[in-house]
């Protein structure tokens, strides 16, 4: 529990809504500056589902997705581990007293700087997908744990998401292969395999195919003489929408992780998975007109947040949310109108072309869902400072999480 101060939480009423606290925030404030509030309660029940249903994945959370101080002290003081990207994001692990085994350097390119710094406090495990990165690293970091990332994408045509093996991982075949024999001929330690589907993955056949990648790679490593293969790593791309229910991809996971080696540690780098439905955006609308559009009015929007303080994902086409107003009763018609975010660029655009309800000058827009890659991609372009993030929760979640850190403590 030393990871948390008491001080730095909101602790309401079982029985207070996300609108009573949003209200709350600005009626007592009396401010008009954009601010996300945290519902840590959500962070701790996706960890007790997921160390639930998928027991032998250790979840290392992505940092990148979402750095909140107190999102990590939370996973922290619950035995988490992390996926770090950076000696920065190293560092804010490392700060709390967090075992450097229980972090993976998971960026397969590396500045030689962070190596070195990884290597002065303990972070062995590392990802490589290429031979300059692992010459690279035998000459900065020998003693490391090589973790080999092949490249197996979501294919499904009907996701929007990132694929990131047009940037990261090797072939799975040919090239895998040979890097497996390169670390071996440098007398690195390989330590494990590793892959990542895309940011989010729908598509549960994408782990499946992935891990039995991994197994066909095992069994060739082994086959030359690398003895020290201890890690496989399902990467993340889970999703964490407020429906999003675990249980169908876990079951899945579950039965094709079942014959393999109980010696093998089996991690995942998820992120959207635990903060997407923690985060929940209020934004207040200060400006409003209406345009002509050939035969049609069109209504246009001004809040105080957009693509470069949230938003990102909207620009990127990525996502398509739209909001509520928090205190205004709204009839049920709809009128064509487009959302803008504050700064000067016509590319802070937050909703295109939608049929909303009619918002007035003063309204306080509420955003669901809005916790991953939100306030990590946020900067202060125009002089527009991200929003600030209010962290809180129920008192029976508290009681609850003080018991789970006293037990654990004890064991």
């Amino acid at each position: 529990m030393s990871f948390i101060d008491v001080h730095e939480i909101q602790i309401y009423k079982d029985q207070v809504t996300e609108h009573d606290i949003l209200k709350n925030i600005i009626t007592t404030r009396n401010q008009e500056d954009a601010f996300y509030i945290l519902d840590l309660g959500i962070i701790i029940k996706k960890h007790q589902d997921w160390i639930k249903k998928m027991p032998r994945i250790v979840p290392y959370y992505a940092i990148k997705c979402n750095p909140d101080p107190m999102v990590i002290k939370v996973l922290a003081a619950m035995n988490a581990s992390f996926d770090c990207a950076s000696k920065p994001e190293i560092q804010e692990v490392i700060q709390l007293g967090i075992s450097p085994d229980r972090i993976i350097f998971a960026n397969p390119t590396k500045c030689p700087s962070h190596i070195e710094f990884a290597k002065s406090v303990g972070v062995d495990k590392m990802t490589v997908d290429g031979k300059l990165e692992l010459l690279k690293i035998k000459k900065l970091f020998p003693e490391a744990k090589i973790i080999i990332r092949f490249r197996y994408d979501n294919n499904s045509v009907f996701d929007k998401s990132t694929k990131l093996g047009i940037k990261f991982g090797c072939d799975p075949g040919v090239e895998a292969n040979k890097l497996i024999q390169f670390t071996k001929d440098l007398g690195l330690t390989l330590y494990g395999f590793s892959f990542h589907a895309g940011s989010p993955c729908n598509e549960i056949n994408a782990y499946v195919c992935g891990i039995q990648i991994c197994m066909q790679l095992i069994t060739f490593a082994k086959s030359i003489g690398c003895k020290d293969i201890k890690l496989i790593d399902i990467g993340g791309g889970f999703p964490g929408e407020s429906e999003y229910q675990i249980d169908k991809l876990s079951h899945i996971i579950n039965d094709a992780i079942k014959e393999i080696d109980p010696t093998i540690e089996i991690i995942s780098e998820p992120g959207r998975y635990y903060v997407t439905a923690a985060f929940t955006l209020a934004s207040y609308l200060h400006s409003k007109r209406t345009i002509s559009e050939g035969n049609s009015l069109k209504q246009m929007y001004y809040i105080n947040c957009g693509v470069y303080s949230g938003f990102i994902e909207e620009l990127l086409d990525l996502k398509s949310r739209c909001p509520i107003s928090l205190f205004n009763p709204v009839s049920d018609k709809k009128y064509p109108s487009i959302l803008w975010g504050p700064t000067c660029d016509s590319y802070d655009c937050i909703v295109k072309d939608a049929l909303l309800p009619e918002f007035q000058i003063g309204d306080w827009l509420v955003w669901s869902d809005m916790g991953a890659y939100t306030t990590s991609l946020a900067c202060t372009f125009n002089g527009f400072m991200p929003p600030e993030v209010y962290p809180f929760i129920r008192k029976s979640q508290w009681q609850d999480f003080c018991a789970i850190i006293k037990r654990d403590e004890n064991n």
